[in-house]
């Protein structure tokens, strides 16, 4: 039987006790790796612990689970909230949750978001599995293609289609040439890396480009990408030079 690793965020020490029995005796492929009380706590374990799934409560003394959220790298880990909390079903779900369970637990409803979780997460490794026999060098900086991770479906694009990226929060989108916006659920610096190669450029904290997809750059007013679908984005004054210096060398 699979393991799969979990931690727990609630601000509650019966609560916490409560859905550790539960899982315990009701999801057996489920090993809780963690928990805590505090938003600090919560921080520092979960940047090194990198669980699979990830309990959260809404309220957390004087912050919420958004506030985790905002700050951490959670695109690996299945959020199940677990509150009492109704009204926040909607944000949650804006945060890619895969579900909202009310308290008091309903076990059925606990039974049914665990295993919502573990097949997400069995299909996501299928899914590398076959990227990696199909396109064994899709992970290097030298492939054409580059897989991306949305709210609910893993696509794969073409970079050459790529027009530019614009960072979200922890999210990125991605726009490209047929007019497609695609909400990608990593932050803009894991695809900076991504996107290392001879054709992106990130001009701005907020914007890794294409160059063969720039129109013009307008130095009237500041400095910004004229992009070939009209859109105008902003040069970062630290980053013109090395961006003219990237330029040149395209040239030669």
């Amino acid at each position: 039987m699979n393991r799969y690793k979990a931690y727990i965020v609630d601000d509650e020490s019966d609560n916490v006790d409560l859905l550790k029995y539960l899982l315990k005796k009701y999801c057996l492929n489920i090993e809780i790796i963690g928990e805590s009380n505090t938003f600090q706590d919560c921080i520092n374990d979960l940047n090194t612990l990198n669980p699979e799934i990830l309990f959260l409560d809404i309220k957390l003394n004087d912050k919420n689970a958004f506030d985790i959220l905002d700050v951490i790298n959670s695109s690996e880990s299945e959020i199940i909230f677990v509150t009492a909390y109704q009204e926040f079903a909607l944000k949650a779900f804006k945060y890619n949750a895969i579900d909202y369970v009310l308290k008091p637990i309903s076990i059925e409803d606990l039974i049914v978001a665990v295993n919502k979780a573990i097949l997400r997460i069995e299909e996501k490794k299928i899914f590398e599995n076959q990227i990696l026999n199909n396109f064994p060098s899709s992970k290097s900086n030298s492939s054409s293609i580059l897989t991306i991770s949305s709210l609910d479906k893993i696509e794969i694009i073409k970079k050459s289609d790529i027009l530019f990226c614009k960072s979200d929060g922890r999210y990125t989108t991605f726009y490209l040439t047929d007019k497609t916006e695609i909400l990608a659920c990593k932050n803009i610096g894991e695809f900076e890396i991504l996107l290392n190669d001879d054709i992106f450029f990130r001009i701005h904290n907020s914007y890794i480009i294409n160059v063969s997809h720039v129109k013009n750059i307008n130095k009237k007013v500041g400095y910004y990408c004229e992009m070939i679908n009209g859109a105008f984005l902003p040069i970062a004054k630290r980053r013109y030079q090395s961006f003219s210096d990237f330029l040149n060398l395209l040239k030669n």
